[in-house]
């Protein structure tokens, strides 16, 4: 790792344990002024070191729509403020989609996905992801009952999407960015059943550790996607 690089992540540490302290003791004042800075921190490191730049556009709009999300959510007042808090979760919806694209579309070789090859792998993360509707759904009422169907959807097609990444990119892409994105569902999940089935000790803290841990991996695994081989360019 470069000096740069080091310096970077001891920049991040630092953005990290204030954002989790403040979580943590519940203080807005440690928590508000760094929560901004992580999504600006993933982005710059993803601009410094990443290797192929064809997705990059993608990329930066899916970190984003991810930082207005959290920027949305932070201003929900520990998600009682309604219109704040569905604002923000559209934003990580409009990062969860964008995130799909870049996963589908974007590959160093010809190979098929792994689930059309093997259809058998879309069963465990579906079936986590009606497991969870099925435990919110009581919770639930009007309109939020098709919003959070369309949301568990992106959110589970997220993961699927980079699982379908196996072989179709470096296995070290590969592990970084599907890691993530169990991250990702653990992170969204928790805050799911928090809101609408049952309080979580320490919610906060615990959606935010996973929360920055699945950013973290999805952009060091994007960073470490190969271009194609020039041949295979069209």
């Amino acid at each position: 790792m470069s000096r740069t690089n080091k310096l970077l992540h001891l920049i991040f540490a630092v953005i990290v344990i204030v954002e989790l302290t403040g979580r943590l003791i519940d203080n807005v004042l440690l928590e508000y002024p760094v929560k901004p800075l992580i999504m600006i921190w993933i982005t710059l490191y993803f601009l410094l070191n990443a290797r192929k730049r064809t997705f990059r556009n993608g990329v930066l709009l899916a970190f984003f729509f991810s930082w207005t999300g959290d920027i949305f959510l932070m201003f929900s007042g520990g998600y009682d403020n309604e219109m704040l808090f569905y604002t923000g979760v559209g934003g990580f919806f409009l990062a969860q989609v964008t995130y799909i694209f870049i996963f589908l579309l974007n590959a160093e070789n010809d190979i098929k996905g792994l689930l059309l090859r093997n259809p058998l792998w879309f069963i465990p993360l579906l079936g986590y992801g009606v497991l969870i509707y099925w435990l919110l759904y009581p919770g639930l009422e009007g309109v939020m009952v098709p919003v959070i169907l369309v949301y568990a959807l992106s959110l589970i097609g997220m993961s699927l999407a980079a699982l379908n990444r196996r072989d179709r990119v470096n296995y070290s892409s590969f592990r970084l960015v599907f890691a993530g994105s169990l991250f990702f569902v653990a992170s969204d999940s928790m805050i799911a059943i928090n809101k609408f089935h049952t309080e979580i000790p320490y919610a906060g803290f615990l959606i935010m550790l996973t929360y920055i841990i699945a950013q973290y991996l999805i952009m060091r695994g994007l960073i470490l996607e190969k271009p194609r081989p020039a041949s295979n360019n069209q």
